[in-house]
């Protein structure tokens, strides 16, 4: 993934993403070439001790045969994105066009695949905890072996995370607290919320950089 400087995310901001419990595009290398399944995976840190990014869990339909392809693989996560107007961008002798903001985070490593029950009830178990979700727990021995007999359990053991925030915080404070306003004012609240809280205190912190040159300057 193409990301410049100024849209790379910090790490705090890719983990936050990671630990979203989101449901991503995990896509592999198959004989037919790339397959993609749309899937929440969750994230599951090194241990301290550990070496290593840690990992990412989840299951497929057995009926799937991506995960007859184990490997190397790529899990995409999205986090929030909007359409951006020109006019949320358009400030005092500057014009702009229309544009699109997004968070992504996409995380490479090698697909393990689980087909023993304990493992892939555990995996059901906590994914679903996570999302405040305890059903699995009350179901029958029987439910709940029919239940696994249907999946496979995956694993992406990562190497590599790239993260890239695509959301306007290259833009001047005034320009990024329209876009802001902008969102509000449209229902894009998710989007707004993060542009005010990462890229509004990034704008300012280069606009009173590049003032501070200036100062120096003249």
């Amino acid at each position: 993934m193409y990301v410049p400087a100024h849209f790379s995310m910090t790490a705090e901001q890719v983990r936050t993403v990671l630990e979203s419990g989101s449901a991503g595009d995990l896509v592999t290398v198959g004989p037919g070439g790339p397959v993609a399944t749309y899937v929440p995976m969750l994230f599951e840190p090194a241990s301290p001790a550990g070496d290593g990014l840690g990992s990412l869990i989840g299951h497929v339909s057995r009926v799937n045969d991506q995960w007859r392809s184990p490997g190397e693989a790529l899990f995409i996560l999205h986090g929030p994105d909007d359409f951006i107007e020109a006019d949320w961008l358009n400030t005092p002798g500057s014009a702009n066009v229309p544009t699109w903001n997004y968070v992504t985070v996409h995380v490479y490593g090698r697909l393990v695949v689980h087909d023993d029950p304990a493992w892939m009830l555990a995996a059901v178990q906590r994914l679903s905890a996570a999302h405040g979700d305890a059903s699995v727990d009350a179901m029958g021995t029987e439910e709940v072996a029919r239940l696994l007999r249907a999946i496979v359990g995956v694993e992406l053991v990562i190497s590599r995370v790239d993260g890239k925030a695509k959301m306007s915080q290259n833009k001047t404070p005034a320009a990024v607290a329209q876009v802001i306003d902008g969102l509000r004012g449209s229902g894009g609240e998710a989007t707004a919320e993060w542009m005010a809280e990462h890229s509004l205190p990034r704008a300012q912190a280069k606009a009173d950089l590049l003032a501070g040159i200036r100062d120096r300057h003249s």
